[in-house]
C-alpha cells in the first residue's frame, strides 16, 4: 500500500509538472505519466514484497518512462 501510494504521488507531481510545458508535451507528459503510474501499480499487484523481483520491476518503469519524457521533451521542441 505504501508503494501505491508513493507511485500516486509521482504520478500527480509529474502531471502537476507537466501542465507547465507547452501544450503538446503537456498531452504527451500527461500520457508519460499515467503509462508510468500503470506500471507500477503492475508491478505492485505482481509481487507480495519489496524484493529485488519488485525494484527490477519499478526501474523497467522508470526506464520507459525517462524514454517516453525524452521523446515528450523532443515533441516540445525542448
Amino acid at each position: 500500500m505504501h508503494i501505491l501510494i508513493k507511485t500516486s504521488v509521482v504520478a500527480l507531481t509529474l502531471a502537476v509538472l507537466a501542465g507547465c510545458q507547452n501544450h503538446v508535451e503537456n498531452a504527451e507528459m500527461n500520457q508519460c505519466a499515467q503509462q508510468n503510474f500503470r506500471c507500477e501499480s503492475t508491478c505492485e499487484q505482481q509481487t507480495t514484497a519489496e524484493g529485488l523481483k519488485q525494484q527490477v520491476c519499478s526501474a523497467k518503469c522508470v526506464e520507459t518512462y525517462n524514454q517516453c519524457k525524452a521523446r515528450a521533451e523532443k515533441l516540445g521542441g525542448i
